[in-house]
């Protein structure tokens, strides 16, 4: 098991949007993300955001900051926020999950040999961990509040 786990912003406002942003301590105990990512999730005032401010402030989301790689984004494909997580993750690639949706970030970080899971694999495995009552309900709704997901991604990771 990752001894850290490192959430990119859109997962956080997935969750924090469909009012389950305590799923991710109920999986992890505590996420790390890095002040890029703590900024697009503030970036706009809402319900979403100020769930990921509380979860700061008690304690199981902590910013930290990535030492190493600069500073820079590391790619022009990638935004600062997927930057520095990836770059945070690197720091310890073998005890590192990162939590990321974007295809390219993805790519990016499993080409970097990074462990990667995103919002629809958490969801699976929350309602197999009888957390959630069904997976699918909860993307269903997610285009509502404004995250792109794709329905038929649960089903192509459940075969």
């Amino acid at each position: 098991m990752a001894r850290v786990v490192i959430a990119d912003a859109g997962p956080l406002i997935a969750f924090a949007s469909a009012e389950l942003l305590s799923l991710l301590q109920a999986l992890f105990g505590q996420v790390a993300i890095t002040e890029a990512v703590r900024a697009e999730c503030a970036a706009k005032l809402g319900k979403d955001a100020q769930a990921i401010v509380d979860a700061i402030a008690a304690g199981w989301m902590e910013v930290r900051s990535a030492r190493a790689f600069g500073t820079q984004t590391l790619s022009p494909s990638l935004g600062a926020g997927e930057s520095a997580s990836i770059r945070l993750a690197l720091e310890q690639p073998r005890d590192s999950l990162l939590i990321l949706d974007d295809r390219i970030a993805r790519r990016y970080a499993l080409k970097a040999g990074l462990a990667v899971v995103g919002t629809v694999r958490l969801l699976d495995i929350a309602q197999r961990r009888g957390l959630i009552d069904e997976a699918a309900a909860v993307i269903e709704r997610m285009p509502d509040m404004g995250y792109r997901i794709s329905a038929l991604l649960l089903a192509h990771i459940r075969t």
